[in-house]
């Protein structure tokens, strides 16, 4: 898979193409109908810059369809009729919440489909990316994956689990950021210049991720190192359990995963 066409090119479409334009192993094009967004994303990119989606399935062996979910009823026809008669073709969906069902009833069923949840990281290239594989076959799965592992961590998981996915990964970039605000804050509440606040509690989150990433111990473990005997840390995780901090935790991305399901319908 290596001819890819994006109809679509906003914020999240045009940072996955051009982290693939980064990578240097694709031919890319695109669709866009802003003008000058265009102009922009082909000379970062380097990638073609196309009329329409008859264009675009011309060109690709898979279309990234990119476009908002309220812009696709829109969209899916002149795609769709595209689409008629070919043979080999894969679309690969980024919109959120739009099931594999409602893209076969509106694409027909000349194209493999396969529906991907990324989240906002991927503007960064460290995106957390779920590819539904139910009905993928195996080599096209296995393409799409890699095909996303270029601009952050991909894995293949059931189509039921993708609201879990949104509400996990996919809101989950929120919950981090509010994470930081508060550590933050916290940090100038106590006397620190925010400057300051905001580098320490960035660098304490990159280091406790990459511990965990390196399995030096569980997160249970990792907690327990740094904790002394009635020391400063054991006395803040009271007050963060007192609080419900992970029943709160938990609450979001349950309740983010519940919208999901219902914005799906």
């Amino acid at each position: 898979m290596k001819k890819i066409a994006f109809v679509g090119a906003g914020q999240m479409g045009g940072a996955f193409l051009e982290g693939l334009a980064a990578a240097g192993k694709f031919e890319l094009a695109f669709v866009e109908p802003n003008e000058a967004r265009a102009k922009e994303l082909a000379a970062k990119s380097g990638a073609k810059a196309l009329p329409d989606a008859k264009a675009a399935v011309e060109f690709a062996e898979a279309v990234v369809l990119a476009v908002k979910p309220q812009v696709f009823p829109a969209v899916a026809p002149a795609l769709a009729k595209a689409l008629e008669g070919t043979k080999g073709k894969t679309v690969v969906s980024l919109m959120a919440g739009v099931k594999r069902s409602k893209l076969r009833e509106a694409l027909g069923d000349a194209p493999t489909l396969v529906r991907v949840m990324p989240n906002l990281p991927l503007t960064v290239g460290a995106g957390a990316v779920a590819v539904a594989e139910d009905e993928v076959p195996a080599d096209v799965l296995k393409a799409v994956v890699a095909l996303f592992s270029e601009v952050g961590s991909a894995m293949a998981v059931a189509e039921r689990q993708m609201d879990a996915v949104t509400g996990l990964s996919g809101s989950g970039p929120a919950w981090v950021f509010q994470f930081v605000e508060g550590m933050a804050a916290g940090g100038v509440q106590a006397g620190l210049s925010r400057a300051v606040a905001e580098e320490l509690a960035l660098a304490t989150i990159e280091g406790s991720v990459k511990m965990l990433r390196r399995g030096l111990g569980s997160t249970g473990d990792l907690t327990a190192k740094v904790c002394s005997p009635a020391g400063t840390t054991v006395y803040g995780l009271n007050v963060l359990e007192k609080a419900g901090f992970r029943g709160a935790l938990m609450d979001a991305v349950v309740a983010a995963a519940e919208r999901s399901a219902e914005l799906g319908k």
